[in-house]
C-alpha cells in the first residue's frame, strides 16, 4: 500500500465524501498520485492545506478525471503560483466546485486574471485568494469580473 493510499484510508470520512489531508506533506509526486486515485470519485470536500504541491500538484488536480463531484477544494499554503492557478481556474473537471480556497500561495496577477476571465468561475460562491502576490491590477480584474459576479465570498 502506497503512502497516499494509506493516508486516504486514514483520512476519508465514513461516507467517502470528505478527505482531509491537511499538512501531510504530499509534495508534487504525492499530489500527482492522489489526483489519479479513483477513491476521489465521490469526494465533495477535499482539504489539502500545507502539502507543498506547487504548480505541478495543482495541475495534476486540475487534470484529474476523478473530481466531478467536488464542491469544496482547499489548497491553502501549497506554494502554488500562476501556472497552478491558471490550471485550476480553467479546469472543466470540477463541474460542481462552488468553494475554492487558495489562501497563502504565490499567485500573482496572471493567476488572478485566469479566475477573472474563466467561465468556470461563474459557479463560485466562495473564492479565497488572500495572502498571495496579486497586485492592484489583479485585484481590479477580480473585483470587476463578470465571471465572478455570483461569488458571495471573495477574498483577495
Amino acid at each position: 500500500m502506497s503512502k497516499v493510499d494509506k493516508l486516504l484510508k486514514e483520512n476519508i470520512s465514513d461516507d467517502g465524501t470528505i478527505i482531509n489531508l491537511r499538512e501531510k506533506f504530499l509534495g508534487i509526486r504525492g499530489m500527482m498520485e492522489l489526483a489519479e486515485n479513483p477513491a476521489l470519485a465521490n469526494v465533495k470536500e477535499l482539504i489539502l492545506t500545507g502539502n507543498q504541491c506547487a504548480d505541478e500538484g495543482a495541475e495534476a488536480l486540475a487534470n484529474s478525471p476523478h473530481l466531478g463531484n467536488l464542491e469544496m477544494l482547499n489548497l491553502n499554503h501549497n506554494d502554488i503560483g500562476d501556472e497552478g492557478a491558471i490550471a485550476i481556474a480553467n479546469s472543466e473537471n470540477f463541474p460542481k466546485l462552488k468553494s475554492l480556497s487558495m489562501f497563502g500561495n504565490v499567485i500573482g496577477d496572471e493567476g488572478a486574471k485566469a479566475f477573472a476571465d474563466s467561465p468556470q468561475s461563474k459557479k463560485f460562491i466562495k473564492l479565497d485568494l488572500y495572502k498571495n502576490q496579486v497586485t492592484g491590477d489583479g485585484n481590479k480584474l477580480i473585483t470587476e469580473s463578470e465571471m465572478l459576479k455570483n461569488c458571495e465570498e471573495l477574498e483577495i
